[in-house]
């Protein structure tokens, strides 16, 4: 399939509000209703999309992310894997990764007491494998997101109320955040007028922040994830400015999917966590790798990175979000 101009804007829409109607993705792709409902099956198809939700976190209670980096000294290969983190329903993203490290793992848990016994099952049960472990706190999320499973619902409603009708529109949703109120009625079990409030009271609330997508399986697969320290020397957050930039402005034109999909300023073992997607190694290790030792030349930066794999657990968070309009800027200085 050719992806020319018509095809990114619609994909931009659909990242933007997965819920857009036919109508008004023809008026931003300047076609017919029935080319929209024909193109979006196609690109749903061949690049394998999700219509799934954003939610803030923040309004849910949870206080505790968490991005683990993990290498193996020994192999068990993916069955066994999936057979640890199945049932764990506090890890939501498990990726395994070539390169510096085997497995990238995202948790979280409402309180550090929480986290902390949930990391240790964790490591105990990869202990089989003789795991290093490095783990860091994700502060917040510059840009990008971290798409939940559905067992995260069962957790929510400790600081703000939230009903069991309210849990299932977002485990269904959360699934197939396009379907229309109608399927959503029938599925949860409530009346259409009942779900189209609650979907109001959702939103209103802030726990949705956006009926978007998620790509997995993207034309550009080379998905390099990357985690960085650095000494912090003076003026660090005038590099940062630098490297900020860079990554706004990576992509020249409207793209299929950005460049830079996910990054968070991190405490911990280190302290920033990205993920790019690039069309090969040679353009990630110039793009993103090398790049970035050259701007953080002064604070001698320690880069560990890995190519994504395979998706043992979660969504893969690729969309095709505007950077520039979404990277949160916060300064440190």
């Amino acid at each position: 399939m050719h992806y020319g101009r018509r095809e990114k804007l619609v994909l931009r829409a659909l990242s933007e509000n997965a819920r857009a109607t036919t109508t008004e993705l023809a008026k931003v792709a300047r076609c017919s209703r029935t080319t929209i409902s024909k193109l979006i099956k196609q690109m749903a198809d061949e690049l394998d999309i999700r219509f799934t939700l954003e939610i803030d976190v923040s309004r849910l209670g949870t206080l505790e992310r968490h991005v683990l980096m993990v290498k193996l000294s020994k192999n068990p290969g993916a069955a066994a894997l999936e057979g640890i983190f199945k049932d764990k329903k506090y890890v939501h993203e498990v990726y395994i990764t070539e390169g510096d490290f085997d497995l990238t793992i995202i948790a979280t848990a409402s309180n550090p007491i929480d986290y902390i016994i949930r990391e240790t099952e964790m490591i105990e049960g990869l202990s089989d494998f003789v795991p290093v472990v490095r783990p860091s706190t994700i502060g917040y999320l510059s840009f990008g997101f971290v798409p939940f499973n559905d067992s995260f619902v069962e957790d929510i409603g400790k600081e703000i109320k939230v009903d069991e009708g309210e849990k299932r529109i977002l485990r269904t949703l959360n699934h197939n955040s396009r379907i229309s109120y109608r399927e959503l009625a029938s599925l949860t079990g409530m009346s259409e007028d009942a779900a189209r409030y609650k979907v109001f009271n959702l939103k209103k609330k802030g726990i949705i922040k956006r009926f978007t997508i998620a790509v997995q399986r993207p034309q550009n697969d080379y998905i390099l994830a990357f985690f960085e320290n650095w000494t912090y020397n003076k003026q660090f957050d005038d590099r940062a400015a630098i490297d900020r930039e860079g990554m706004m402005n990576a992509d020249a034109e409207l793209p299929l999917l950005a460049t830079f999909q996910f990054s968070g300023p991190l405490t911990g073992s280190f302290g920033n966590f990205a993920i790019g997607l690039f069309e090969d190694r040679k353009e990630a290790m110039q793009k993103a790798i090398q790049k970035h030792k050259t701007i953080y030349l002064k604070d001698r930066v320690e880069i560990k990175h890995a190519r994504i794999v395979k998706v043992l657990k979660g969504l893969l968070p690729l969309r095709n979000l505007d950077i520039k309009t979404n990277y949160l800027v916060v300064r440190w200085a």
